[in-house]
């Protein structure tokens, strides 16, 4: 899947800063960075209802 929408998905759902943080890792060209930091806030939203935690 695109890592740019895998990005938008989780827009609403995480703090501004961490949402800009990746795209500007995505925008710098560390695709690696970036997937890795969606990975891990993909898992910690993944064990509750609906993916809506506070974090």
């Amino acid at each position: 899947m695109n890592i740019y929408y895998e990005l938008y998905k989780l827009k609403y759902k995480i703090p501004k800063n961490t949402y800009l943080t990746i795209l500007g890792q995505l925008k710098a060209g560390d695709f690696k960075g970036a997937s890795k930091g969606i990975e891990r806030i993909k898992k910690r939203l993944g064990g509750t209802e609906n993916g809506n935690q506070q974090i």
